[in-house]
C-alpha cells in the first residue's frame, strides 16, 4: 500500500471513530419524526403566514379566496390584493416557501 493510501485510510477511520458516539447515542430519528431522513417536507417546513407574507412583499386590501380544485391540497392559498402599482390584482402564494406563484389582474 502506498504512503497516500494509508494516509487515507487513517483518515477515514479517525472520522468513522469520531461518530461513532454520536450514533450510538440511541437518539437516532425515526421514520416520521421531523428530520428524519424521508421525512415529507411538510413535516420540516411549517406553512408561513399567508396574509403577514404579502403584507411584507407590498400588498395592501388582503383577501383570502376559497381554494378551487387541489390549489388548497398543494401547500397554495389564493388572495385579492392590491399591488406595490395600486392595481386590484390575484395573488397565488405557496404556503411553504412564502413565494409568490402567480399575480393576475382581477377580474
Amino acid at each position: 500500500m502506498t504512503r497516500f493510501g494509508k494516509t487515507l485510510l487513517a483518515g477515514a477511520a479517525s472520522i468513522a471513530l469520531m461518530a461513532s458516539p454520536a450514533l450510538a447515542e440511541g437518539d437516532a430519528l425515526q421514520p416520521g419524526e421531523p428530520n428524519a431522513p424521508g421525512a415529507a417536507a411538510t413535516d420540516t417546513m411549517p406553512e408561513v403566514d399567508a396574509v403577514a407574507q404579502l403584507q411584507a412583499l407590498g400588498y395592501t386590501d388582503i383577501e383570502p379566496i376559497d381554494a378551487q380544485g387541489d390549489a388548497g391540497a398543494e401547500g397554495q392559498s389564493t388572495f385579492t390584493a392590491t399591488n406595490l402599482d395600486g392595481q386590484s390584482v390575484m395573488v397565488t402564494l405557496d404556503t411553504q416557501s412564502g413565494t409568490v406563484i402567480d399575480e393576475q389582474p382581477a377580474d
